[in-house]
């Protein structure tokens, strides 16, 4: 089935979800696009590592002015509570962090939205875990959806070549690049070419990511001492 198949199976049984999205990443700019087709109300939920990045905020304005039916929410990202309590590359937070997984992040913005159905954009070509994930509920014959659940993956099927393919085609925002050797990235103050594409493009976005996690710019400095 296509992703559109898939979601309109969802859509017999609702008229609104809940979508996890990274915003500037091509999975959510591609499922924005798809949701806000498909469903009356879409409520976007970005998990954030460091809040009011400029360059992840032009992304949400775009999506608001494209899309009149799609709301937009925030959390903190699960990964923040673990940096807090180590202290991960100097992360104090701004306040005392409750630990969340996905799936419980999930489960409380369906209780605070009113909407049963959330969709993700994982895919088989994620890794093992997610391939394991995608053929058990085609065992079960809900291919790329778990009842359940209540969760959806309507992309659970195509490449990042497809992903890609689809943006190109619709014209939409092309994704943000941090590292042009891999398709899959995220927001990760421990990641070199995340630091290094922040200080060269978004110099503000870079001084933000220092003042949540300090210690980060010593990866700067390691790596600019082994490029020496």
């Amino acid at each position: 089935m296509t992703p559109l198949d898939i979601l309109n199976q969802i859509r017999q049984q609702t008229n609104q979800i809940v979508l996890f999205s990274s915003l500037n990443g091509k999975d959510s700019i591609l499922l924005t696009d798809m949701c806000s087709k498909v469903f009356d109300r879409v409520v976007s939920v970005y998990l954030y590592t460091v809040k009011d990045l400029d360059h992840i905020e032009a992304f949400k304005i775009v999506h608001q002015s494209r899309y009149r039916n799609v709301e937009f929410i925030e959390k903190p990202h699960f990964a923040l509570y673990g940096y807090q309590k180590s202290g991960y590359l100097g992360y104090l937070g701004h306040e005392k962090l409750k630990r969340r997984t996905l799936a419980q992040i999930a489960q409380d913005v369906k209780k605070e939205t009113g909407i049963e159905w959330a969709s993700f954009g994982f895919k088989r070509t994620d890794g093992l875990q997610r391939r394991l994930m995608m053929m058990g509920l085609d065992k079960v014959g809900t291919p790329g959806y778990n009842g359940k659940t209540k969760n959806v993956y309507p992309i659970e099927g195509w490449t990042n070549k497809h992903v890609l393919a689809y943006i190109d085609k619709m014209r939409l925002p092309r994704p943000t690049v941090y590292d042009p050797k891999h398709q899959s990235q995220g927001v990760s103050p421990a990641d070199i070419n995340f630091l290094l594409w922040c200080r060269k493009h978004s110099p503000g976005d870079y001084a933000k990511v220092l003042k949540e996690f300090p210690e980060a710019e010593t990866i700067i400095f390691e790596h600019e001492y082994q490029q020496a």
